[in-house]
């Protein structure tokens, strides 16, 4: 059955449901399909609520079938076919294999409030998926009645969560991820990359991951007055609790099945050795096991130490130190006992045990390391109230300047180890609570496992000093001690185009700073350095955030040999275009020689881990896609093969059209006096603040300055008034510019051509324009009370629309825009309809919010309103 079958049998579908629940408003479907108009003020409110749940519902199956032949088109095997490329382009066996064993992927997954649909949806897109698929290929009926089931149940449950989502839930959510789809599928590419290893002659045993799963959810406390000590430690026992358990499933079936009698298969000497040794805690039914068949009774010392772990995760350290538990001190220890079985069996025997150790390599007894994440202001808070009652500054420690602070560091630095349980009721609550979070960091990693916790992130990042105030709380709390191997990552984000610049400076600085450097030195002189997408977007706009990026981490890296360091860089993306959204592989390609060095660490947030992770294939698709993308980038820094073809320097007028970008967007944004009232009028922002969709709080204040703007809410507005100019503005004139000074429009056309960063950036644009409608965003400007205002925004998006439309077309050369993308354009294409409906209904909707007589009108409205964000988010499939 080909795509359009598909699309026909799910639009077959919606109408048979409607025509069981609400026949009424079937024809009503049926015509606003056709793209026919309909008088919404005929409508009562149940026939508008019933209509965007239909459309919200139809965009569902349609992302699903959308997602099936996007998989379709993914061949299995991307890391053997990218080193068969690599072999052809004459690179040496032992040379790929030399990166492939050294690479690691990091995605590290957000609680980021941009997955618009709730869990119970999520978990419906799943089974729908499989029952499509069932339906498609066998033509099975179970799996088509099981389907309407499902439909049906959607129906009658509320699109938006009622109530405010909280951090343990936002875990929960992704617990579910990893148990139905990303344990799985992360271990099943474990097994590729042992497979690609051997085919380049390595018959050693994969001892590393080269996936690492990482998480903010319960540690990313920038802005979250909801994530606690309590809360952060209640996520990383959760998790431990959650890998031991995938274990013990594991154990129990293979115990059920490895029934395998020692006259038989001789178990390894080592094997009978620590049965020996372990079967004082066998009961007397294990025993006999022990006797008859070890296999099994093995896997119940194992199980008896697994379970051990999860037992004496509560007790205090004074407990276990009496009353020594028979448990794994680490996840080692279970892989050694793991092998010890593997190494006992033929290979066919062992096969489920492979799976079991792979598992086990992924994810360690951790499952994902946290990141912990805070804004510097807050780490300057408590230092500067520790400092004033220890006597290291009389005064306000944040009123001297940079150089004073910096002096009384270093004496903090230089001092004795401090007890801190020595402060605890001597200080304000918001102190302690900044020290309890080094202290459980230290907890966590000694009783759960030193990898459950690692960086922790400075937001906002500004100075040298902001590091050097981190090293003082890692000293005292004993996760840094001079001489030894430290157990934390001290991280700068640098989220603004301006902060971004500044940073070579500050890494300078802190190098020669012999607290610092010797820090460094204690991790082998590696820096992690979080780089920010988001803001740097909502600073200058798209083509100069990217281009700024580009410069800045091409800074970074040329400073790596005259500091004598590496750095790591994490790149903190998002979902859209404009917050580093788009294709991971196309990005990496793209980015500066020697970025990357075999480490990409990058966050997934919001919808981006529903897209990438819920279906198991998928799943895999995208680690095997990033890992060989990873080893592809790798092995051509290393080797030094170069991506620009003919030796043109196009860098001048990249330069350019950044620079002249820049200027057009920041004249919008933050030179037009009044965009910001524009901006809460003519987008539904109020109303996406009203969304249940993530535990932080979707503002930082009340404000009329767009920096004070968090970048997903601001995209998010954008996206549903269809105007998305965060994702485009400014680039036309950039173009336009860029065109003037070189005198003839082919130098871009060639440009595009042979720079790689500049047609990655101009293709995930065009992907992006191709989602706005001028139209619609045109009928949201009756919000906007000053018609001078108005007229005078409305004016500059249009010139810059046209403009920037015009040049994207000659520079891809393209008649209509993503002509030679044809999949992608039908995609889009095949939804409007769906999405025109929907704005015309939160237009309506709006409307009559606005003419609301009373609060309870008004809050029955507002709830309409919200179900329209999430229709047209599944529609457009992008939310921040």
């Amino acid at each position: 059955m080909d795509k359009l079958q598909e699309i026909k049998f799910i639009f077959a579908l919606m109408c048979e449901q409607l025509d069981a629940v609400a026949p009424q408003i079937l024809p009503l479907f049926l015509a606003l399909k056709e793209g026919k108009e309909i008088d919404l003020n005929t409508l009562s409110a149940i026939e508008i609520s019933n209509l965007i749940k239909a459309f919200t519902l139809y965009h569902l199956l349609l992302n699903i079938i959308d997602e099936r032949h996007r998989l379709s088109q993914v061949k299995n095997g991307a890391i053997l076919t990218t080193i068969t490329e690599l072999k052809a382009q004459k690179y040496d066996n032992a040379d790929i294999q030399s990166v492939l064993k050294k690479i690691r992927f990091y995605p590290v997954f957000t609680a980021h409030p941009t997955e618009s649909l709730r869990r119970t949806f999520l978990e419906s897109y799943h089974e729908m998926s499989d029952d499509l698929e069932a339906w498609f290929k066998f033509s099975d009926t179970q799996a088509k009645e099981h389907l309407k089931y499902r439909l049906n149940l959607l129906w009658n449950s509320h699109i938006v969560r009622s109530e405010k989502i909280e951090v343990l839930f936002e875990l929960d959510n992704l617990l579910y991820f990893m148990e139905s789809s990303i344990l799985r599928s992360g271990a099943s590419v474990l097994k590729e990359v042992q497979e690609a290893l051997a085919e380049l002659g390595d018959k050693e045993v994969l001892k590393k991951s080269p996936i690492r799963l990482g998480s903010w959810i319960g540690g990313d406390r920038d802005g979250n007055p909801y994530v606690t000590n309590a809360v952060m430690l209640e996520v990383m026992k959760r998790q431990h609790q959650t890998i031991i358990h995938q274990y013990l499933k594991h154990i129990d079936k293979l115990s059920r099945e490895l029934s395998i009698a020692q006259e038989f298969v001789a178990p390894s000497q080592a094997l009978l050795e620590s049965l020996e040794t372990e079967k004082e805690h066998l009961d007397s039914m294990a025993k006999k096991l022990f006797l008859q068949e070890p296999f099994r009774a093995k896997l119940t010392c194992m199980r008896q130490k697994l379970e051990n772990r999860i037992l004496a995760l509560n007790l205090p350290q004074s407990a276990l130190n009496e009353n020594k538990l028979y448990m794994y001190a680490n996840a080692k220890e279970f892989i050694k006992d793991i092998d010890m079985m593997i190494e006992s069996l033929d290979e066919r025997s062992s096969i489920y045990l492979k799976e079991l150790k792979n598992l086990a390599i992924l994810a360690g007894f951790h499952l994902m390391q946290l990141d912990f994440r805070q804004h510097r202001d807050v780490f300057w808070n408590a230092l500067a109230e520790i400092f004033s009652h220890l006597g290291y500054v009389q005064g306000d420690l944040l009123l001297l300047p940079q150089s004073e602070r910096t002096k009384i560091l270093n004496t903090a630095l230089d001092a004795p180890l401090l007890d801190l349980n020595t402060l605890y009721g001597k200080l304000s609550t918001q102190t302690q609570e900044t020290i309890l979070a080094f202290v459980n960091f230290k907890w966590a990693k000694d009783r759960i496992s030193d990898n459950i916790i690692d960086s922790c992130i400075i937001s906002m990042c500004q100075s040298a000093n902001d590091l050097l105030c981190v090293l003082w709380f890692a000293k005292q709390s004993g996760l840094w001690r001079k001489g030894k191997k430290t157990r934390i990552s001290i991280s700068p984000l640098f989220e603004t185009i301006g902060d971004l610049e500044s940073a070579p400076a500050i890494l300078r600085e802190l190098c020669a700073n012999p607290h610092y450097a010797e820090y460094l030195q204690s991790r082998k002189n590696y820096q992690e350095i979080m780089i920010g997408y988001s803001d740097s977007s909502k600073d200058g706009g798209i083509f100069a955030s990217n281009y700024s990026l580009k410069q800045a981490i091409g800074n970074l890296i040329a400073l790596e040999d005259e500091l004598k360091i590496k750095f790591r860089l994490f790149h903190g993306r998002g979902g859209s275009v404009s917050r580093g959204g788009g294709a991971l592989e196309d990005a990496l390609l793209s980015s500066p020689t020697n970025s990357v060095a075999g480490f990409l660490k990058t966050t997934e947030q919001g919808e981006v881990i529903s897209e990438k992770y819920l279906n198991p294939k998928k799943a895999e698709s995208n680690f095997e896609s990033a890992l060989a993308t990873l080893l592809k980038k790798s092995v051509y820094d290393k080797f030094k093969m170069k991506f620009e073809q003919g030796g043109v320097d196009f860098e001048p007028i990249l330069q350019i059209i950044s620079t002249e970008s820049y200027k057009a967007y920041r004249k919008l944004v933050y030179e037009t006096q009044g965009f910001i009232e524009y901006f809460k009028s003519a987008t539904p922002i109020y109303f996406i603040q009203q969304l249940n969709i993530g535990s932080r709080p979707s503002k930082r204040k009340d404000t009329q300055n767009v920096e004070d703007l968090r970048a997903i809410p601001w995209v998010f507005a954008w996206t549903q008034n269809r105007a998305i100019i965060p994702a485009w503005y400014g680039l036309g004139s950039g173009l336009e510019a860029a065109f003037k000074e070189c005198g003839e429009k082919e130098f871009l056309r060639q440009c595009y051509q042979g720079n790689l960063f500049f047609k990655t950036t101009i293709d995930n644009i065009s992907q992006a324009f191709l989602k706005v409608d001028l139209d619609i965003a045109k009928r949201y400007n009756a919000f906007v009370e000053n018609v001078e205002l108005r007229e005078k925004i409305w004016q500059m998006i249009e010139e810059e629309y046209h403009r920037t439309l015009e040049w994207l077309l000659y520079v891809r050369n393209e008649e209509h825009l993503l002509a030679s993308e044809k999949l992608i354009q039908e995609s889009i294409l095949l939804r409007k309809p769906f999405l025109t409906s929907l704005s015309f209904f939160q237009l309506h909707l709006m409307r009559a919010y606005k003419e609301a007589h009373y609060a309870e009108q008004k809050e029955r409205i507002a709830k309409q309103i919200v179900t329209t964000i999430v229709g047209i988010a599944q529609g457009i499939r992008n939310t921040g």
